[in-house]
């Protein structure tokens, strides 16, 4: 029985809307897509997003149009992407505040777990630890005896509530070393201030560090990767001088409303992964500090939902808030 008021042309057709997915998949992209960017220009995540426009064009017939969306801690970027159609012409293009964001804000518009799902990881930068030359410090090592003998250090971040403070708060967990944590509104006031000395540590994006690195304003201890950076060829992983499980990393990835239409997701997803394949992307994310790391959307997805969970644990167990 049809409801009132509900057309029995509308009861007929509507079960035939699912399998028109692959047909609208197939007309996508008549216009251009919209890649929010919930940042100021300017910034890394910028330059991804306009590297990957103009390609974008010549592969599929359509660029994406930049539309950078700053403020609120990335809120206000998210929550316009998630009030726009479900038509696959509107990217959110996200960093780590991310999957920060959904156990750090308390009540924010959007379910960023229900509502978002991955298109494709975009770039990866990872944090090298770097120390106040007055320290004194060139090791880990070092740097938790230091901790423990003079009753504390203090660590810089960006920000509460940033990857760079997360990151502080894993190398605590990992080591045992006593720390308190020193906000700071961005990172280029925050390593002056290690430098100068009235901060021990920090956590810092690896081309944001560098040049402080080779002038010998700080000290490089060690690097949160897998292996050793090209940058820094001499400085050691965490991994490699025995102390696992610190994380601190910046990466840049793309999402889209969760019910797009997969193979518009799917076909977004390929065209994005060949731009970052080729040479001439490679070379232009490495000389922002970036690197590319190739994976498939479920792979992507699976990602995002280990981040969730390990930014949310760290969060909850050091009281982590920005109220």
């Amino acid at each position: 029985m049809s409801r009132p008021g509900f057309p029995r042309r509308a009861l007929l057709v509507a079960p035939l809307v699912p399998l028109s997915a692959p047909a609208v998949a197939q007309s996508w992209p008549s216009r251009q897509v919209r890649f929010v960017v919930p940042f100021t220009a300017g910034g890394s995540l910028d330059v991804v997003a306009r590297m990957i426009s103009p390609r974008m064009q010549e592969l599929i017939g359509q660029g994406a149009i930049i539309d950078n969306r700053p403020g609120g801690g990335t809120i206000i970027g998210t929550d316009a992407v998630a009030k726009l159609p479900a038509d696959g012409y509107a990217a959110l293009l996200i960093a780590n505040s991310f999957t920060i964001n959904a156990t750090l804000i308390r009540n924010p518009p959007f379910d960023a777990r229900r509502e978002f799902t991955g298109v494709s990881f975009l770039a990866f930068n990872p944090h090298v630890l770097i120390a106040a030359p007055r320290l004194g410090v060139s090791t880990v090592a070092e740097v938790v005896a230091a901790a423990k003998s003079r009753h504390g250090l203090t660590y810089a971040s960006s920000g509460t509530g940033t990857s760079l403070h997360l990151g502080g708060e894993s190398f605590r967990a990992a080591t045992g070393a006593p720390m308190t944590h020193v906000p700071y509104r961005g990172s280029p006031q925050a390593i002056t201030d290690v430098f100068n000395g009235q901060v021990d540590l920090m956590f810092a994006n690896m081309a944001d560090a560098i040049p402080a690195i080779r002038d010998g304003r700080v000290k490089a201890i060690a690097v949160a990767d897998a292996s050793r950076q090209p940058l820094l060829p001499e400085t050691p992983t965490f991994d490699e001088v025995g102390v696992h499980g610190v994380v601190s990393n910046s990466w840049f990835g793309m999402v889209a409303r969760s019910d797009v239409p997969a193979p518009i997701l799917d076909k977004l997803h390929d065209t994005i992964a060949q731009i970052l394949a080729e040479p001439e992307s490679i070379a232009r994310l490495t000389q922002v500090g970036l690197t590319t790391r190739p994976m498939s959307r479920p792979a992507f997805n699976a990602f995002l939902v280990e981040e969730f969970e390990r930014n949310g644990r760290i969060i909850r167990e050091n009281g982590i808030t920005v109220d």
